[in-house]
């Protein structure tokens, strides 16, 4: 991969990261030379000691043997003291011979015994008995031992001692002659004992623990040199002799010896007294540990350059999407200046991003506030049915589950229109946190709606928190607030609830202004279930789903006979009338006039305007001449015989998803009255053509449920539906389920089964 250009960063990180490789290694090298090195070379000092202590515990045991002979010997009942006393010189001869020999047989270090009585002429020896003269003669000829010293030392020797190894010329062997002095009861000695031991054991002994290079020693109690191995050995005796006085206390030092430097390791026994000493050259001694530092070096060059090339080609390739993204973020993004490395690219882009992320949130707000305000609008007009409507049309995720109660309260301050400006975020957080509302903006300036939760709270509550409510208004404003509140419904009576709350508002000339009026507390409410005209409101309902028109103008005629005789309550006709407009609009949406299309009558809003009876009695007339007018359009004189039924069948299924796809045009097309159509179409399916159409919808709106990631708005406006509100119903009323709630469940069951 080409180094990218302009990718001073990825140089400068490198060398961090080298950096930061080098510091534990250095840290490692530094314990390692000065500790771990140290503790090796102790190690290995330590270990040449311990060899040199294994030579002298054998040796000890070796002389400990010879030492036990010797006591033996000295004994006064020993086994020699009968032969000794014999008068028979051959029986005398015989018996001390044998004995030596059994003391010889079972110490094989030794070569020979010699037994001397002195005065006497004859030396004793584990082999035979000759004259001292024969023996010093003919039997052994030392080279560094002669015959008087031999004849000196047997006969005058106080103290014991160990001469240096001598050679028999006779035999070529080297010995090291020990003298011991035998003194049983008397100061002076009576006999000497001499113990012929064969050099070649002794450097046995010394040769199974030296090192290749080295030389190891054998000293007796005076410093002087018994025998040695080694490179050494034989040569610059005294040399040695006089660096081992010198260093007498010294465990191991080092010392020039020759043209090198040594260590002279030395170990002295407790029981002899004698010294063993080894002459290593340094390097030998530290081979170990130069060894082990060669190897340490060879891994830490080993780790350095691994770790520097990983280092390098990871982030060489971690690099390379950083730079990727240094590119890309200057294609959407791109900068004046035209120096900055990644890092600070990225840094202008997410303060760009960020910056653009505030001005998103705070239009996101702005459309929030607006959502807000549309579904609390389709919820007191009436477009809203359920709480799952409302959920699953996306607009509001929290709200309520069905079931929970409302109740709808108006605020007014009275003065003059926008004296009193507040926010209708404002007033909501002036509700106590035991109560949750939502507010909004009247048309009239000086007055807030609130769509107030109860969450079956008891009314005694209720009315202390709207109490409370209302205080804090007036500590907000400084003034009188009045509050009007209808009565408990569901979510299909916030209408109703706020028309109430209208009411009651308009009966504060009554009571009064600065009060919470509620409507159940007007006295007219009591009448509204004996003068509301329920049956004349049903037969009209019956007559717009029959279609036709004469029925509809006989129930409206019926239902304006009503009111006039009975003379409700103002708030009796405005419910009223807000129930024959919501009739009529699901009529028309049913016989498929104009599905979809607004209705163009008054909303709840405009409908707390009118305040006679005539305003009223006029608008339901012109609601239901409209109606019949549709009808009357919908069963004109056309043609009768009807075209072929899969001509109609092929016309829905190919227009079924426009939203502007309606019965009334399809009969027109076809020349058909549309009550014709729909009975002629029942009459071969069984079904209406709502219900086949319905199905139709439906259907194509399970599948794009499950196989599309898509909005219900976007869904409802696929399958033919402008109203999102109006889809979710519908979808309900034939699966039994929300649209939201049938993709849940049938994704799981989908997932379960793929799991299985």
């Amino acid at each position: 991969m080409a180094r990218p250009k302009g990718s001073r960063i990825f140089f400068k990180y490198l060398i961090s990261y080298i950096t930061i490789l080098l510091l534990p290694i250095s840290i490692m090298s530094f314990v390692v030379y000065h500790f771990f090195v140290g503790k090796l070379q102790e190690e290995v000092i330590a270990g040449n000691l311990n060899i040199l202590d294994k030579v002298r515990y054998v040796m000890d045991d070796q002389l400990k043997r010879v030492e036990d002979t010797t006591y033996q010997i000295m004994l006064k009942e020993n086994h020699l003291s009968q032969y000794r006393a014999s008068d028979d010189p051959g029986y005398k001869a015989w018996g001390i011979v044998n004995e030596l020999k059994r003391y010889y047989t079972v110490n094989p270090f030794i070569d020979e015994i010699w037994l001397y009585y002195r005065g006497e002429s004859s030396v004793y020896t584990s082999n035979s008995v000759y004259s001292l003269s024969m023996l010093s003669k003919q039997i052994y000829q030392f080279d560094n031992w002669t015959q008087d010293e031999i004849v000196n030392d047997l006969n005058t020797l106080e103290a014991p001692i160990v001469r240096s190894p001598s050679k028999n010329v006779l035999n070529h062997k080297r010995l090291v002659p020990i003298l011991i002095p035998i003194l049983p009861h008397k100061d002076k000695p009576y006999a000497t004992l001499v113990y012929l031991i064969r050099e070649s054991s002794i450097q046995k002994v010394l040769s199974s623990h030296v090192h290749t290079g080295g030389s190891t020693w054998v000293l007796d109690q005076n410093d002087r040199i018994v025998t040695g191995v080694g490179g050494n050995a034989g040569d610059q005796q005294e040399v040695i002799s006089s660096l081992v006085a010198e260093h007498r206390f010294d465990t191991y030092r080092k010392v020039f010896f020759g043209e090198e430097e040594h260590y002279l390791f030395m170990v002295q026994s407790e029981q002899t007294g004698w010294k063993f000493v080894t002459l290593l050259p340094v390097r030998l001694v530290l081979d170990k540990v130069r060894q082990a530092q060669q190897i340490f070096q060879y891994g830490i060059t080993f780790v350095l350059l691994s770790g520097g090339l990983f280092i390098f080609f990871s982030m060489r390739w971690n690099y390379r999407p950083i730079h990727q993204l240094k590119l890309e973020t200057e294609r959407i993004l791109p900068s004046e200046a035209k120096s900055m490395n990644e890092l600070e690219t990225v840094r202008y882009a997410l303060n760009s991003l960020a910056r653009q992320n505030r001005e998103l949130n705070e239009r996101m707000k702005a459309h929030a506030d607006a959502a807000k305000k549309q579904w609390l609008l389709s919820l007191l007009k009436g477009d809203l049915a359920s709480a799952e409507e409302l959920k699953d049309s996306g607009e509001q995720a929290d709200f309520p589950d069905e079931g929970s109660l409302f109740r709808v309260a108006v605020v007014e301050f009275p003065g003059e229109k926008g004296e009193w400006r507040m926010t209708a975020q404002a007033i909501e957080r002036l509700l106590p946190d035991e109560m949750l509302g939502y507010g909004i903006q009247h048309i009239d300036i000086n007055r807030y709606i609130l769509l107030m939760i109860l969450d079956n709270r008891s009314d005694r509550n209720f009315i202390a928190g709207m109490d409370r409510f209302r205080e804090a208004l007036r500590d907000a404003i400084t003034g009188p607030v009045t509050i009007g509140v209808g009565s408990c419904s569901g979510i299909s009576d916030i209408p109703r609830s706020y028309l109430e709350a209208i009411t009651a508002i308009d009966y504060r000339f009554i009571q009064g202004n600065d009060r919470t009026i509620y409507f159940e507390e007007i006295p007219q409410n009591k009448m509204e279930h004996e003068v509301y005209p329920y049956q004349e409101l049903e037969q009209l309902r019956n007559s717009i789903r029959s279609g036709k028109a004469s029925s509809v103008e006989t129930g409206i005629n019926a239902i304006v006979t009503a009111i006039r005789t009975k003379q409700p309550p103002l708030i009796v006709v405005r419910a009223l009338c807000f129930e024959i407009i919501r009739t009529v609009n699901e009529a028309r949406g049913e016989l498929g006039l104009n599905e979809g299309e607004g209705s163009g009558y008054p909303d709840i809003f405009s409908l707390e305007r009118f305040e006679t009876m005539d305003a009223f009695e006029q608008l339901i007339r012109t609601i239901c001449l409209d109606l019949c007018e549709s009808l009357k359009a919908a069963s004109g004189p056309d043609a009768e015989i009807p075209r072929s039924l899969e001509n109609i069948i092929q016309h829905i299924e190919a227009n079924y998803r426009s939203c502007d796809f309606s019965f009334q045009n399809m009969a027109r097309e076809f020349g058909m009255a549309l009550p014709n159509m729909s009975s002629y179409f029942k009459e071969r399916t069984g079904y209406t053509l709502l219900e086949y159409t319905t199905n139709l919808r439906m259907e194509t709106a399970k599948r794009l449920l499950l196989t599309e990631d898509i909005t219900l708005q976007k869904i409802a406006e696929e399958v033919g539906y402008y109203n999102v509100s109006s889809f979710i119903r519908r979808f309900k009323q034939v699966t039994g389920v929300t649209p939201k709630e049938y993709r849940t469940r049938r994704q799981a069951g989908l997932n379960t089964q793929a799991g299985g």
